[in-house]
């Protein structure tokens, strides 16, 4: 029965609902919550004033007797005030009502009013035995007026404590998600490197494998691309003119693949770029559907791969490319063997440009068309 009644009854009484382990919430209060209070207690303490003042003559204003007692009363009063405020601030929320001992905290409350009025009761008599000319009002018929006045200080020290303690939270909420979402960034640009590496090192094998004179000025661009890649690509953002030189430094490479008409395969348009240059966008996020062209296209068709870049009218940054595809495996094949490039592109582009990005991908007879609308705007970082 005993055990009974204290599984009952340990939701009120019983220990934190997070492990013992953990630190006690902060005591810490502060500096907006000090201006609240103190705000709140002269401008009650300015209110009292002005209307004893109000029922006053002048003489009776100019008593200096008067303004002592006044002002001793302000005084003796805003500390009882500031003392249960601070008190439940720092001990009643974080060592009960934060640990789950909702039961111990209303005692503990019932406790402090009990302290408060007892004190604000005595503080009175003591300022109203003070040579004064107000009599001093019948104090047993204030014990209600007190109880309440201090329970409304310890609600407004518990609202505020608590609006403090979700904002915080809510704050450290949005950086532990920020955090997050930069490390899963992190973790897809070092699959998009060796996704190209891998693509890449293919080519120049193939080139070394037929002995082609082209094979040294093909591992030239490479070293060019990984520069870029290890010394640009860790930034958040860069100018588009270095995304540019990157992607025709990849189109330099996969013409080395081709026969010796391979510069008639790839049509590459950025005159719609007028001073476009310093454009900020995220480093290699352009060069998969790029890339995917040459991986899945027919290199035989001429041309092979047409690429548009440009400016909208509206300000939006977009690239558009056609690569032509045998008639046999079709559009919905060709983004399925797409493999790491696409998948880790739409995840970057839901994280790098929430609400402000386009992807698509048609399948038009004969062709494979990507198209990636950016819109300018704050990129994650």
């Amino acid at each position: 029965m005993p055990t009974l009644l204290a599984r009952a009854f340990s939701p009120l009484f019983g220990s934190a609902p997070w492990p013992a382990a953990e630190p006690v919430t902060s005591r810490r209060v502060p500096l907006w919550a000090h201006a609240v209070l103190w705000s709140v207690l002269l401008l009650t303490d300015a209110l009292q004033i002005r209307q004893m003042l109000s029922t006053l003559d002048h003489t009776d204003v100019q008593s200096w007797a008067l303004w002592q007692n006044v002002l001793l009363r302000s005084f003796s009063t805003d500390a009882l005030y500031a003392a249960i405020f601070y008190l439940n601030w720092r001990e009643l929320i974080p060592r009960l009502l934060a640990r789950g001992r909702v039961a111990w905290y209303a005692l503990g409350v019932l406790l402090l009013l009990t302290v408060f009025v007892g004190l604000r009761v005595g503080a009175s008599r003591w300022v109203y035995s003070t040579p004064a000319d107000m009599p001093p009002p019948e104090l047993e018929r204030q014990v209600i007026p007190y109880a309440l006045t201090g329970l409304m200080m310890i609600f407004l020290s518990s609202a505020l404590r608590v609006t403090g303690d979700y904002l915080q939270e809510r704050h450290n909420r949005r950086e532990l998600e920020r955090r997050q979402l930069l490390t899963e960034l992190s973790l897809l640009k070092m699959q998009v490197n060796p996704h190209f590496l891998f693509n890449t090192l293919n080519n120049i094998y193939a080139l070394a494998s037929q002995k082609s004179d082209r094979a040294p000025e093909a591992v030239l661009r490479l070293a060019e691309i990984m520069r870029y890649m290890l010394y640009e690509s860790a930034a958040d953002t860069v100018p588009l003119s270095q995304e540019l030189q990157h992607l025709r430094s990849f189109l330099a490479l996969q013409q080395l693949r081709l026969p010796a008409t391979g510069a008639a395969a790839i049509v590459f348009d950025d005159a719609d770029l007028p001073a476009a240059a310093e454009w900020p966008v995220a480093p290699m996020l352009l060069l998969p559907l790029v890339e995917n062209a040459f991986k899945h296209g027919d290199l035989t068709a001429r041309p092979a791969v047409q690429i548009r870049l440009g400016l909208t009218a509206a300000g939006a940054l977009q690239l558009v490319v056609d690569n032509a595809v045998a008639p046999e495996p079709g559009g919905a094949a060709l983004e399925a063997s797409g493999g790491v490039g696409l998948v880790n592109l739409r995840r970057r582009l839901e994280l790098l440009y929430p609400g402000r990005h386009e992807l698509r991908l048609e399948t038009p007879p004969g062709h494979y068309r990507a198209a990636l609308t950016l819109l300018p705007g704050p990129v994650l970082g």
